[in-house]
């Protein structure tokens, strides 16, 4: 329900992995959003639902799944 900035979120990233990330900058592409966020404003007034965990830390627990289970992740194919 609140935007944030891909460069938090890579920063959150880069934090719970102990490593720097590599980016590469590319132009903007003319299919992709400037910004977008969920609106879960029905959804607390008509299920009484709010967010349980805040951005850092879904991001910390999901950073974590994947360090538990990139053997697994890696056998996935695209």
């Amino acid at each position: 329900h609140k935007p944030y900035r891909l460069s938090e979120m890579i920063r959150l990233i880069e934090k719970f992995l102990g490593k720097k990330a590599r980016l590469k900058k590319l132009p903007f592409h003319k299919a992709d959003l400037k910004a977008t966020w969920a609106d879960i404003h029905q959804a607390q007034q008509k299920l009484g639902w709010k967010p349980k965990v805040g951005l850092e830390e879904g991001i910390r627990r999901t950073v974590q799944w994947y360090l538990e289970n990139r053997k697994w992740v890696r056998k996935i194919k695209f």
